[in-house]
């Protein structure tokens, strides 16, 4: 049994947004409050319905070329994106209650597409295992309103954060409990992103299971 798992830090780095939005996103106030409450659930860690993952996204008006040269993973106004490299790769281990789902990706014109093959991913699953007693250089209280309790700090290095064995049960992707702003995988999934090279964009950080 592994005595490490990954955290991807990728959801608390602002500097690596893409200017993409997608067919969710307009004017309507209905529709964006009904956007609002999906992006918590993606947040929790819960699992969406189909219905609730739009099946377009494209360049917002302030995208340049810069903005479609996308890693393997990368945030699209309120949902993550990844390419098939990474999908194939994902779609081998466990996901729970999450799942992959296949998209449109064109740039702000609406019309040209985005090289390559894209899916929206839904993490779908929560555990508790973090410990921050075990992780003091880690992670840092939250003072932001609506994100939990710990967020990473910006300069956590592999080994620096800690979680239980409850890590090990179960899917193989998670949100934890008390920690926004990251997501999880198993050492099987991460060192497999790894070796086929398809992690870019998930700056993963290893986590010590004690």
């Amino acid at each position: 049994m592994s005595d490490y798992v990954w955290m991807s830090t990728a959801m608390g780095r602002g500097d690596k947004v893409r200017w993409i939005t997608h067919s969710f996103s307009h004017d309507d106030s209905a529709q964006e409050t009904r956007l609002r409450d999906i992006i918590k659930k993606i947040d929790a860690g819960l699992p969406l319905s189909a219905d609730e993952i739009p099946d377009v996204f494209f360049g917002a008006p302030e995208a340049t070329e810069k903005s479609y040269n996308f890693p393997h993973l990368f945030y699209a106004y309120g949902y993550w994106l990844v390419s098939k490299a990474a999908a194939d790769v994902l779609r081998q281990f466990d996901l729970g209650g999450g799942g992959l789902y296949p998209v449109k990706v064109f740039k702000k014109d609406r019309v040209t597409p985005v090289d390559g093959e894209w899916f929206c991913i839904n993490f779908g699953n929560v555990k508790d295992a973090f410990l921050p007693d075990e992780s003091p250089t880690a992670m840092l209280r939250n003072i932001r309103p609506g994100i939990k309790g710990w967020v990473p700090s910006f300069v956590v290095k592999d080994g620096d954060m800690s979680v239980s064995s409850v890590a090990l049960a179960g899917p193989s992707i998670w949100i934890d409990e008390s920690v926004g702003s990251a997501f999880f995988l198993s050492a099987a999934l991460g060192d497999a992103l790894k070796k086929a090279k398809a992690d870019k964009g998930f700056f993963l950080k290893k986590c010590r299971v004690v």
